[in-house]
């Protein structure tokens, strides 16, 4: 008797679902926020599209967007050697940013080269020091050639502005030399105090930040496409390939195609068993490639420091790994049908298989990204969505095959029929991970026995057609959007 609950295409469901739903409510939010304050126009020095790959941002709190962000500062190094700096605080007054020498002791914003905008749309310039009260009327004459104002605004209690900078400046040591491997620390501070002349008062912050370590301004965070690229692209591509498209065909095939073609075998062993072991097999030889290619290219794990989602999607696909791993290790001890520990296998097998497939699915999703937060340079945001979309088809058609397997069972029980001994003697020692027995050890049981029938084969071979096409379809299109994505 199949013993095995159908649960499953229930909890599935609500787990994707419930896993869209709230990375959709975040794409969609975060999607208003970037239209209300302009940052899908074609200046990406606007907003903090590209953090950490197209621009280095110190902001607060940390991991905030758009509205919900106190305050923030990106750069960005430009191709004739200047950088461009956006600063963006929700203040009344004034929203600064400075730079602090990596040797200097004290922990406080003395001494620093500071910018500060201000609610006039005026762009200041000030040495930080011991007694400072003020900053100085806008740029001095010396810097007016080495900074020059971009755009700034004020407008819903909210200051804007953009600015470039030359790397250094001959005769003011002020003027720190972000150029090569000097590094700062950065400073950030807002506030509301400032005089009728524009002048900001000193020491009148209403917030004020650090890092905690220093940070090279000049680093290239959008080299070129080169080879240095290949390994992470070649690395997502096989995880698609593995996860999205040969897990999900395997793992359907064993969930719902045991009875089909009974009194058929390919390559020796039932139809069904056979297409599961290939693909599952080519599953666990492109995650496993695709594993080994990452940490060559990273050199070891990433560094704990980066971004959330960065740690985030290390630490998932290790787990997917080692779960995809132990699976076939478990398959290849399993016990022969029919004997005590049998469906300990059937449930451990079905547990760790299922684990994977979803989390692996989730890490997609994680590397992917949205609103530029995939961890590959230039993935568009539409890709995003179209794994919500072979989500939503994945759904929709085992949701399907559970209601045709419902009503082939309801209209089988009343003339099925007690299967007989196939007569092979060999039967047993196929490699067969059915969670079911084989049909030489079933027993009549009362009208509720599943029963091997072509009840409905039609119907569900069409929709399994339907379904590879669909997976290979997203498949190519996700591998295709890596490939070109830069």
């Amino acid at each position: 008797m199949n013993t095995r609950p159908s649960f499953l295409a229930l909890v599935l469901p609500m787990i994707l679902l419930q896993m869209t739903s709230v990375t959709w409510g975040q794409a969609v939010s975060s999607d208003r926020r970037r239209k209300r304050h302009g940052d899908e126009t074609g200046d990406q020095t606007v907003g903090l599209m590209g953090c950490g790959r197209t621009k280095g941002c110190f902001r607060q709190p940390m991991e905030c967007m758009g509205d919900n962000c106190m305050a923030y500062v990106t750069w960005e190094t430009l191709g004739d050697g200047q950088s461009r700096f956006s600063l963006r605080a929700q203040a009344a007054g004034w929203v600064a940013f400075g730079l602090r020498p990596e040797g200097s002791t004290d922990n406080g914003m003395v001494p620093a080269d500071v910018y500060a905008c201000t609610n006039k749309g005026e762009l200041r310039r000030s040495k930080n020091g011991p007694g400072f009260d003020s900053f100085p009327n806008p740029l001095p004459q010396n810097a007016l050639d080495a900074v020059t104002t971009e755009s700034a605004e004020f407008s819903n209690g909210v200051i804007r502005c953009t600015f470039t900078r030359q790397p250094s400046l001959d005769g003011d040591d002020s003027f720190y030399n972000i150029s090569g491997n000097n590094q700062y620390f950065i400073l950030m501070a807002f506030g509301s105090s400032i005089r009728p002349d524009g002048d900001i008062q000193g020491n009148q912050h209403q917030n004020r930040w650090s890092t905690a370590d220093t940070r090279s301004l000049q680093f290239d965070f959008s080299p070129p496409m080169s080879s240095g690229e290949a390994l992470p692209k070649a690395h997502a591509s096989l995880m698609v390939i593995a996860w999205v498209g040969f897990a999900s065909i395997g793992i359907t095939m064993a969930r719902f195609f045991k009875p089909m073609w009974p009194n058929s075998k390919l390559c020796g062993t039932k139809v069904w068993f056979t297409i599961h072991r290939m693909c599952m097999v080519t599953c666990v030889l492109c995650f496993s490639a695709a594993f080994v290619l990452i940490f060559v290219h990273r050199q070891g794990f990433v560094d704990t420091g980066e971004r959330t989602i960065v740690v985030a999607h290390a630490i998932c696909g290790i787990i997917v790994t080692c779960l995809g791993i132990i699976n076939p290790i478990m398959a290849i001890f399993r016990p022969h049908p029919g004997t005590p520990n049998r469906p300990i296998f059937n449930w451990a097998h079905w547990g760790v298989g299922t684990t994977a497939h979803l989390l692996g699915l989730v890490t997609v999703f994680l590397g992917i990204g949205y609103n530029s937060t995939g961890l590959l340079r230039g993935i568009p945001d539409y890709v995003f969505f179209v794994m919500i979309v072979f989500i939503g088809f994945h759904i929709l058609i085992w949701i399907l095959f559970e209601v045709q397997r419902c009503m082939t069972e309801s209209q089988g029980r009343s003339n099925d029929v007690a299967l007989k001994a196939t007569g092979d003697s060999t039967d047993h020692l196929s490699p067969d991970v059915d969670s079911d027995p084989p049909s030489d050890d079933l027993v009549p049981e009362g009208p509720c026995i599943s029963q091997v029938t072509e009840e409905g084969s039609t119907a569900k071979t069409i929709l399994l057609c339907i379904y590879v096409v669909g997976v290979i379809i997203a498949v190519a299109f996700l591998v295709i959007s890596i490939a070109i994505a830069g």
